[in-house]
């Protein structure tokens, strides 16, 4: 019988045709030997399957499975873990690639004692240009800091196989499957071990599916009876005139928060690195870039409501971000409410009042 791997890496796809070579390549690439691949075609209707079926003639360690249409990841994920013989479970998307040492950096970690691990990676375009790279406060790990944005794709995320079906295993939804259970299992007591080292390269396109999330949830900031009036704040929040006092409040509030977080067990700083994070936060908070791209103004039935869209996945997960947010982003909400409800002339009134 054959030894079972180390890594049992899932690869769900579906109609990614001659591009998934591409991806299943650079799990081949890897310096380390001891893995399987397990891709999951989710119903696909083109000539991916061929591709795959080629790969696994000519790769023993590629393992081909058919399942019937699920239209989301979570389904194929599930069957791969169910078929998976390995240790540790790692995700791979059809769009994205590994650097050769990927399942080397993770082994390291889990070595070291680890139960869940992510990678830095780096975003490119489908014609090779880099978007971004992840910097190191993407890297910084809190059960905090999770609550709040999404965090780890799943092609930089690999942990001890059994531990996503502990906690509840992948969901479907209109997005946001990964973030969701690595809340879940945050939830059980379990903590990220995180690598700074870009092992993982993620496609950047509006075609992804977290491009094409829906974002139900919003953290309401003012609440007015008058539309005019409404318009006129969101003009003033998205007008640049205040800019300056709100990356002053990120600074502080932020600065804040991570110091605080800090002097908690659950604080986790990418392995090996011993710097500063005030100017991480500094660099980041200074970076030119609009400061309300998802600033909104919702009508409410005889109201308005001018908000912030979330990245939540659930409505209580909407909860906690609201509350958590009121207590870490202290300044800069008051400042927003400020400038909000100051186009009223009455700060407070029953034209504008703060939320």
């Amino acid at each position: 019988m054959t030894p079972a791997p180390c890594f049992s890496v899932i690869c769900p796809t579906y109609n990614r045709s001659r591009a998934i070579t591409r991806t299943l390549d650079s799990v081949r690439a890897q310096s380390f030997p001891g893995w399987e691949l397990l891709v999951i075609s989710d119903g696909s209707t083109d000539d991916t399957d061929e591709w795959v079926r080629a790969a696994a003639a000519e790769e023993p360690r590629i393992r081909f499975v058919r399942a019937p249409r699920h239209g989301h990841p979570s389904g194929p994920r599930m069957i791969g873990l169910a078929e998976a013989r390995g240790e540790f479970a790692a995700y791979i998307d059809h769009d994205d690639e590994w650097r050769a040492d990927h399942l080397r950096v993770l082994l390291g970690a889990f070595e070291a004692g680890a139960d869940l691990v992510a990678t830095g990676c780096e975003r490119r375009t489908a014609t090779g240009e880099v978007t971004s790279r992840s910097d190191l406060l993407e890297v910084v790990w809190h059960p905090e800091i999770q609550l709040l944005g999404p965090m780890f794709e799943p092609s930089r995320v690999a942990h001890r196989r059994p531990l996503a079906e502990e906690a509840g295993g992948w969901r479907a939804g209109d997005g946001l499957e990964d973030w969701d259970l690595w809340l879940r299992m945050a939830d059980l007591g379990l903590r990220f071990t995180t690598v700074h080292a870009h092992t993982a390269t993620l496609l950047d396109d509006s075609s992804t599916r977290r491009h094409r999330t829906v974002r139900r949830h919003r953290l309401p900031l003012a609440v007015f009876d008058d539309a005019r009036r409404a318009h006129a704040a969101l003009r003033r929040l998205r007008g640049g005139e205040h800019d300056e006092e709100f990356r002053h409040a990120y600074l502080a509030d932020t600065i804040e928060w991570y110091e605080r977080m800090a002097t908690t067990p659950e604080f986790v700083l990418p392995t090996g690195w011993r710097g500063e994070l005030r100017p991480e936060i500094t660099r980041r908070g200074t970076a030119p870039g609009e400061l309300w791209p998802d600033l909104v103004l919702v009508p409410e039935r005889d109201r308005f409501v001018l908000a912030q869209l979330l990245w939540c996945a659930t409505a209580d997960h909407a909860r906690y971000v609201t509350s958590l947010s009121a207590r870490v982003q202290r300044r800069q909400l008051t400042l927003a409410a400020e400038v909000a409800g100051l186009e009223s002339g009455t700060f407070g009134n029953r034209a504008g009042r703060v939320l």
